[in-house]
């Protein structure tokens, strides 16, 4: 079975030390105890992180306090990155802005002096954020795809993501694809339906086609999952398929990988790529030796009823297996109760029970969550006001702005009791040994105190109140 170091051996660790942490605007690592380096950022209600003072490191804790402790934290697996997805719909936005200002934003996406988001999830033909719906062939029954083509693609999906690839060359990029043509359906149409068996090795085809494209056009897609969200159709209401269990079997175990082989592309192979609920269907999966020894990952989703700890449910049957949560954005219906300790819970929860990375949806929409082909009323992770130019980050960015610039590809996923369930919070080890902390509460009547237990000493922490209380630290073991 692969294992998740096959998906970044690739890539340069991005620091070698503490220092080298890009530093927020007045923040500064100050020695404590003489081995011990720290700092403490908080981001309160103006969306910025600042440096705060706090107690330094001592002997003894307090009795009344609760704490986490990392010498005691055990290593799981390891981070790979945070996302978004570049959608046909993001990518239109993005392409009308001016390029300088196109520039800048991209800027503070994905590098350390912002988000420092490091991974792209893309759509292969339209997904419900799009323009227009499109598929890369509509000549029906040509399996052999002679009159594929990516040219939708180039007005500015491609330059966009080229754009993107300047700004953070190490960029992992991966796909999915939310309908094949309709003619490979039992709808024969991109909204609704089903795949048809005898069309399998036409949409492994289509699939390798899509990945050789996009190579020969300078952006190398590092992962492919089978197809979104394969359990439903949406009712016909935006581009979705039904790719039945022994179909997913068929495709991952053996069509995916021989269409692959034969396109000359080196693409990691992803299943899933849906609801936490589903996780039986999953092991059923990857019981099937063919596939088990051709993917690479199983992707989630955290909607429907699941709970991110089912993840463990395919850890005991299969260890070490890979796992990403690839989709999760902001709703507009319910911005009200997406507060930043609403998404802590949602990410770090994804993150502790066992994905190696997480993934937004649309990096960019306006403020009515347009464009949209389908009937799901999402927000950008930011959103623009097309009258002003004026750009709004979400919630979920600041949680991203929290951690992202801070944890290197590669960093160690830690697992430790939190002994306070209002409070979330995750620990990871970079590979140069530093340690990221992040701490979320909400509590609107009292300033929470806590700390963290690190060489046998204790770093006190206050947290601010209210629902935009978040707390970064940053600790370096001399």
């Amino acid at each position: 079975m692969k294992k998740i170091a096959s998906h970044i051996t690739t890539f340069l660790m991005l620091s070698a030390a503490v220092s080298c942490i890009p530093k927020k605007e007045g923040s500064v690592y100050v020695p404590k105890d003489g081995d011990i380096k720290f700092t403490v950022l908080q981001t309160t209600q103006d969306h910025k992180l600042h440096p705060v003072k706090s107690t330094p490191f001592s002997k003894e804790g307090y009795t009344e306090i609760g704490y986490l402790d990392l010498d005691s934290a055990c290593a799981t697996h390891p981070y790979l990155g945070t996302g978004v997805s570049l959608t046909d719909a993001s990518c239109y936005l993005l392409s009308q802005m001016p390029p300088r200002k196109r520039k800048a934003f991209l800027k503070d996406a994905f590098t350390p002096t912002g988000m420092n988001l490091s991974m792209v999830r893309l759509n292969c033909g339209a997904s419900d954020y799009a323009t227009e719906l499109y598929n890369y062939n509509d000549v029906a029954g040509d399996v052999e795809m002679k009159h594929f083509s990516i040219d939708r693609d180039r007005l500015y999906m491609i330059p966009v993501i080229k754009e993107v690839l300047k700004v953070c060359p190490d960029l992992f990029v991966y796909s999915a694809v939310w309908s094949e043509p309709g003619w490979m359906k039992t709808s024969g149409a991109m909204c609704g339906g089903a795949l048809l068996d005898e069309y399998l090795p036409a949409y492994a085809n289509y699939v390798a086609a899509y990945l050789q494209a996009y190579k020969d056009a300078g952006v190398k897609i590092d992962a492919m999952s089978i197809h979104n969200e394969p359990l439903t159709d949406q009712n016909g209401g935006c581009p979705a398929s039904l790719v039945s269990e022994e179909q997913e079997i068929m495709l991952a175990g053996k069509l995916f990988p021989e269409a692959f082989r034969k396109a000359g592309v080196e693409t990691k192979i992803w299943v899933h790529d849906y609801d936490y609920t589903y996780w039986e269907r999953v092991n059923r999966i990857l019981a099937d030796k063919d596939v088990n020894s051709n993917i690479d990952a199983v992707a989630w989703h955290p909607y429907g009823t699941g709970t991110p700890n089912l993840q463990k449910k395919v850890l005991a049957e299969h260890p070490g297996m890979p796992m990403h949560l690839t989709e999760r954005g902001p709703n507009k219906l319910k911005a009200d109760i997406q507060t930043r300790k609403w998404w802590c819970d949602v990410i770090f929860d994804a993150l502790r029970y066992g994905s190696s990375s997480y993934s937004s949806w649309n990096l960019l929409l306006d403020t009515d969550g347009q464009p949209l082909t389908g009937k799901y009323p999402c927000g950008g992770l930011e959103e623009i006001d097309l009258e002003s130019g004026e750009i709004f980050g979400s919630t979920q960015a600041d949680v991203f702005r929290q951690y992202c610039p801070y944890v290197k590809r590669g960093a160690e996923i830690l697992e430790m009791e939190s002994p306070d369930e209002d409070i979330a919070s995750i620990a990871f080890r970079n590979p140069d040994g530093s340690y990221v902390v992040v701490i979320s509460s909400e509590d609107l009547h009292a300033r929470k105190k806590y700390q963290i237990k690190f060489k046998d000493k204790y770093l006190a922490v206050s947290l601010p109140l209210g629902t935009w209380s978040m707390t970064t630290v940053l600790i370096e073991n001399q």
